[in-house]
């Protein structure tokens, strides 16, 4: 198993968890949908995994971290535009712009974090990823009812808070840590934590998946041991349907075959995947409800 399958596994899920979104109901039955979403439970510990795989691989964690938050910015009006797959009929007239009950807060944290990455990622225009990131985690926009913005964060979000919270971590750890750097870093964390957690995808949990995958990076097992364990948490104690766990949990598989293999360097082609199809399909939705 190498990285290159891994993302295809994770890819193919997630492409099958957002097309029975869309199809159902008008297309598909109930029991097509379900096992549609359950296979989608299959694509988030593969992207954990690959994230603290990724940081331990990459050369350069400023530009992997980056590029996270490019994409995260780049996806998130498909992924709002995705969002109103869930919805069936259109509530609202015009257009709304709105930055939120707590918005002096939230311009307080974004400068924060920006500064912050001025200060310890990268002295450049690069800044306006997390700027962009950031202000559109609090900012609602939504015309004749379809949402725009203000819907839930895309998957990048998490990631790039879960890369976030492992390097800040091992900053931390070094004994050659720069005390007035490592604080930069954790006043940023926190901004950007304080402003997406709870509309992350995965929430909280999705970070924590990421961060506890690479405190038990000694051992493959130990990982597939933290992503079970995971598991039960996000759909068993969440809740969810039973089914949900085990499609979740039989992600450990790959990972146990997984032998530091990483095939084709196709990766940017991977992330382009995720706002394409969110954009095709929220176009979709989008007009279905406008018409």
């Amino acid at each position: 198993m190498s990285v290159f399958l891994m993302k295809l596994i994770a890819v193919a899920s997630m492409l099958a968890d957002h097309l029975g979104i869309w199809l159902y109901p008008a297309y598909i039955s109930k029991e097509v949908y379900l096992w549609m979403r359950a296979a989608g439970r299959v694509a988030f510990p593969l992207f954990a995994f690959l994230i603290v795989n990724g940081y331990e691989k990459t050369h350069d964690v400023k530009r992997y971290l980056t590029r996270l938050v490019a994409f995260a910015v780049i996806s998130q009006i498909p992924y709002g535009l995705f969002q109103n797959a869930y919805h069936t009929r259109v509530v609202g007239e015009g257009l709304v712009i709105e930055l939120g009950a707590r918005w002096f807060v939230c311009l307080i944290l974004i400068f924060v974090a920006c500064v912050a990455w001025l200060g310890t990622v990268r002295r450049d225009v690069s800044v306006i990823w997390p700027l962009l990131a950031l202000t559109m985690a609090v900012l609602r926009i939504e015309y004749a009812g379809a949402t725009i913005l203000g819907a839930k964060l895309n998957v990048f979000y998490t990631l790039a808070l879960g890369l976030m919270l492992i390097a800040v971590t091992d900053e931390a750890c070094r004994p050659e840590r720069d005390v007035i750097r490592l604080l930069m870093q954790a006043l940023g964390l926190f901004s950007a934590f304080f402003l997406i957690r709870d509309n992350a995808d995965y929430r909280t949990l999705g970070a924590a998946l990421i961060f506890a995958i690479w405190i038990a990076r000694a051992s493959r097992f130990s990982q597939a041991a933290v992503i079970i364990l995971w598991c039960v948490v996000e759909y068993i104690v969440g809740g969810q349907p039973i089914i949900h766990f085990f499609a979740a949990a039989a992600s450990v598989i790959p990972i146990l075959l997984y032998k530091g293999r990483q095939g084709p360097p196709l990766k940017l082609t991977f992330y382009a995947i995720y706002p394409l199809h969110l954009l095709i399909l929220g176009m979709l939705s989008v007009y279905a409800l406008l018409t």
